[in-house]
């Protein structure tokens, strides 16, 4: 834990180091990197997307959703956890519907969340710069679970492998 813990905070160092924001306050660094440390999980406050009451957490004004700002994000949060720890959480991923479902939110929301998450998971599995038969796995009983066509899923795999190959200068190993 504590080894996981200093290799992250060495990696937001270096990242902080090579995009030249080392030593600035969080207000003179660019929205744009800001937004791409987010992205990589390398951001200082670490906090989470679901915690930090993001717009996309709020509820449509036209729909009948009667859920809080509270219970879209702490489903976002199972919705992440469910995500992270598959192929173990599959069996959660019905009451994670369900719980959508009875909480109305609006199934553009839900879709939304899921790609968002989808995207994130495949920035984890890539931020080690090799993509293990394991994290295909993974990756694949994701999109199925989302109901992501696998077109739609290979094309985000590449585009995020290639953002991480500009991002830390290094080729991402796939080992398919």
């Amino acid at each position: 834990m504590v080894r996981t813990f200093e290799r992250a905070t060495i990696q937001r160092q270096e990242s902080h180091r090579i995009a030249g924001t080392a030593g600035k306050p969080r207000s003179c660094v660019p929205p744009s990197i800001l937004a791409r440390y987010r992205a990589w999980g390398l951001d200082d406050d670490e906090s989470d997307t679901a915690g930090r009451g993001d717009d996309h957490a709020l509820p449509s004004p036209t729909t009948g959703s009667n859920a809080s700002v509270f219970d879209r994000a702490q489903w976002q949060k199972r919705l992440r956890r469910i995500l992270d720890e598959l192929p173990g959480s599959q069996p959660q991923w019905h009451d994670l519907m369900t719980d959508a479902h009875a909480l109305q939110l609006e199934p553009d929301w839900i879709a939304d969340r899921q790609r968002e998450e989808f995207a994130f998971i495949m920035r984890r599995v890539v931020a080690d710069k090799v993509i293990s038969e394991e994290d295909h796995h993974k990756l694949d009983l994701a999109r199925k679970l989302i109901g992501m066509s696998e077109a739609e899923a290979e094309d985000a795999l590449h585009a995020i492998m290639a953002e991480a190959e500009a991002f830390f200068g290094a080729p991402v190993k796939d080992d398919k």
